[in-house]
């Protein structure tokens, strides 16, 4: 059974909200850390520039996989690698490995847990189902009909490699097999328990990659430099695209509403878009790459400063607040605080009010790109391949 402040999925759940429910108790202090190696990111980096819109420091529409981001229910704490092609089950109180379970090419994004099962994607193009307490393997699938393999950065992977964190919906376990728009892709749903596909869907001129999402009743695949596409929960069949939107951050709000970012690099800053039920724009969040969205309000960071800004029928002013912080590489949300993951350490806000809760810097540099809260514990993700747990 899940604690209400477990974090069992990429982000937290199937919406990937980046919001949970639990308390921190701050201050935190850093618990216990492990290395686990540099990423090897499925994409070499962004465009560096582009000479057409005169601007620079352009942020990768493909940037899904920067560190090992982590799971965790119970006393268990879990991450895939690009470094070492592993799922990892660490101790939460320690960090001791308490379990490892090898693949054949890199895990980019970390497993989902359900009913004692944790799924993760392989770019060996399998699914893997394992034990959550042991790492014992239950079953496997491969996304496509054919196990054809090709050189990429340092690793032999599939032509089809499992690169959507795996997404579990009304106990129905979703998973792609995808790598270039040229060849066939494949959008597959399955009993979690057993494996036995419920469908499999071939989709032609598509790149799927990031994490599956959901609303009520439709499945959001991004897709990076393309649009992301929606299908039917229930049947698999494309029901359009988000024409206007793209890159690999997306979120559904409590309101079912999409943030997602632009579609091109060629805006003259990084913009989030909010787009409602039915696919049309809402709101421009300029100058900003994350955000996140609880209880009515929208935590986002723009020209230099942290704002919580009031969405919708929200009419109070005072929840509404600026703060100057550096640029987030993550933010999510707990019950009184916003967490900021930068450059160099995490900063924690007060939902309240924007007052400094808590900061911590991280002491070799990076980049914290990963953040999660499970058990009264606080785990950030860097650059640099390092999981640090902070208690209070």
């Amino acid at each position: 059974m899940l604690r209400a402040d477990d974090w069992p999925t990429y982000r937290h759940d199937s919406r990937r909200s980046g919001v949970s429910a639990a308390t921190l108790k701050f201050p935190l202090s850093e618990s216990w850390q492990v290395k686990g190696g540099y990423p090897r990111q499925a994409w070499s980096g962004p465009a560096k520039w582009d000479a057409y819109s005169g601007n620079s420091g352009l942020q990768s529409m493909r940037n899904f996989d920067p560190c090992f981001y982590v799971t965790s229910v119970g006393d268990l704490v879990y991450f895939g690698s690009s470094h070492d092609n592993a799922v990892h089950a660490l101790d939460t109180r320690t960090g001791e490995e308490r379990w490892v379970f090898f693949t054949e090419a890199p895990v980019r994004l970390p497993p989902t847990i359900h009913d004692g099962i944790a799924f993760a994607g392989s770019d060996d193009g399998h699914l893997y189902a394992l034990d959550a307490r042991s790492g014992n393997l239950i079953w496997k699938d491969r996304g496509s009909p054919d196990d054809r393999r090709i050189p990429s950065n340092a690793s032999m992977i599939s032509l089809w490699p499992v690169r959507t964190a795996p997404l579990v919906v009304n106990n129905t376990l979703f998973f792609t097999a995808s790598l270039t728009p040229w060849e066939s892709s494949w959008l597959i749903a399955a009993n979690p328990e057993t494996g036995m596909r419920k469908f499999s869907q071939e989709i032609s001129n598509v790149t799927l990659q990031g994490a599956l999402l959901a609303t009520a009743d439709t499945l959001i695949a991004p897709q990076g430099r393309s649009a992301p596409l929606l299908y039917d929960l229930k049947t698999g069949k494309p029901s359009g695209a988000i024409g206007h939107a793209g890159g690999v951050f997306c979120l559904v709000t409590e309101d079912n509403q999409l943030i997602s970012g632009p579609k091109s690099q060629k805006a003259k800053d990084n913009q989030l878009f909010l787009t409602d039920a039915k696919g049309a724009r809402v709101a421009t969040f300029n100058d900003t790459s994350c955000a996140v969205v609880a209880d009515g309000i929208a935590y986002l960071h723009t020209r230099g400063s942290l704002k919580a800004v009031a969405l919708g029928k929200v009419k109070d002013e005072l929840s509404e607040w600026a703060v100057d912080t550096p640029p987030p590489s993550e933010l999510i949300v707990s019950s009184g605080a916003v967490i900021l993951g930068h450059d160099g350490g995490i900063k924690a806000y007060s939902r309240e009010n924007g007052s400094l809760l808590w900061e911590s810097q991280i002491p070799q540099g990076g980049a914290v790109h990963g953040l999660a809260i499970s058990g009264g514990m606080l785990y950030a993700s860097d650059s640099h391949g390092t999981i640090r747990a902070y208690a209070p």
